[in-house]
């Protein structure tokens, strides 16, 4: 894996997405008592780390993946420790070892036909009934991306949705259109 040209997080793109504060949807999910703050977290598309530093913060074992290699490297230099370069359709761990995930920018990126396999992988790392906060951007480049309820409903078909939910996620820059899905891995 290498640092690629059109990564965001090195012509600076990044900042039109990322959110440098600890995210609304996950600070919330936290206080309501549905996602943990203990355990084994997985951030899927952690970028620059900003969820991680929330998780390392609290005591929570926290890894995060992603392919950019300069958007890891930034997550280093905001402190976090256990990142590494994966898809994530090929999540490089054994089967039922994190108790709880999040994506906060990765399953919007997919293509269709990589959805289910996405949660296929999500599902095997998980333990049975694990929490994953999804925050899935409904518009790309001002344009629908394919991802909305029923996109969702089968990428994750045998999940239990506790809440899906229209929302305008944060950046640092902008709102985005999303989709906040608070989702529970099949026992």
């Amino acid at each position: 894996m290498r640092d690629r040209v059109d990564d965001g997080y090195l012509d600076g793109s990044y900042r039109w997405w990322h959110l440098s504060l600890p995210s609304p949807e996950l600070t919330d999910a936290i206080a309501s008592g549905w996602f943990p703050n203990v355990g084994r977290v997985l951030d899927v598309g952690c970028g620059a780390g900003s969820e991680l530093s929330v998780l390392d913060g609290l005591g929570v074992a926290a890894t995060g993946i992603d392919l950019s290699l300069a958007g890891l490297r930034m997550a280093r230099e905001q402190g976090a420790t256990a990142v590494a370069a994966a898809d994530a359709a090929r999540l490089p761990f054994a089967d039922g070892v994190f108790d709880a995930a999040l994506d906060r920018g990765c399953f919007h990126y997919l293509a269709e036909r990589d959805r289910l396999r996405y949660a296929r992988e999500l599902r095997r790392v998980l333990c049975p009934g694990a929490p994953f906060l999804l925050r899935a951007c409904t518009r790309s480049e001002g344009h629908p991306n394919g991802v909305d309820e029923p996109a969702i409903a089968e990428a994750f078909a045998g999940w239990t949705a506790d809440r899906v939910a229209d929302e305008e996620i944060a950046s640092d820059t902008r709102s985005m259109p999303a989709l906040v899905c608070y989702l529970r891995a099949p026992r």
